[in-house]
């Protein structure tokens, strides 16, 4: 993710990147929100104004920027086909596929947020695009959202040369759901 690239407050980027740090190794437990704060505000309990529901709002947060940050690398130029945006956001990511895997635990436990957060991600991919001449339908961002969804996973756990795997699913998932 491009952090240096995206207007966030200082302090609450401060917070997410030690989360980021700690998260893979304690999971999303209150003392991992202690920790982190203690880290990068120098107060084991400025997480609750900056978070306030712990967790969700920093798993929200974390989410947001890395959505800007890609939606940021095809500001100038449209993406040709989804694909490529979707090995965009993966490639900005692959330092945080530890960190991930555990956001994407938390999910199990939380799926009605899981979603809606997916379904703005969905959002972000598609503006990614070149204009349409209407609003992608629910159905197309639904769509969308499931199979981003699949490649996350293959993604997660892909170690196979240079994530051919995830590469191949990338290109039969988007293929499938008509966004190449």
């Amino acid at each position: 993710m491009w952090w240096d690239r995206i207007e966030v407050g200082a302090e609450k980027r401060a917070l997410a990147l030690a989360l980021i740090e700690r998260v893979p190794h304690w999971g999303w437990r209150e003392r991992t929100l202690r920790a982190a704060s203690a880290a990068a505000l120098c107060n084991e309990q400025g997480w609750r104004g900056i978070f306030p529901n712990g967790a969700r709002d920093a798993i929200w947060f974390i989410s947001e920027v890395s959505d800007a940050s890609m939606m940021l690398a095809f500001h100038a130029s449209p993406a040709i086909c989804m694909s490529t945006v979707i090995a965009e956001r993966l490639e900005q990511n692959a330092h945080l596929k530890p960190f991930v895997r555990k956001v994407m635990l938390y999910d199990l436990l939380h799926p009605i947020q899981a979603v809606r957060r997916m379904q703005r991600t969905a959002h972000a991919m598609l503006a990614c695009m070149p204009r349409m001449d209407r609003a992608p339908s629910r159905f197309e961002v639904a769509a969308l959202n499931a199979a981003y969804t699949v490649i996350v996973f293959v993604w997660l756990f892909d170690r196979t040369p240079g994530q051919i795997l995830t590469s191949r699913t990338t290109a039969s998932a988007t293929r499938l759901i008509g966004q190449r």
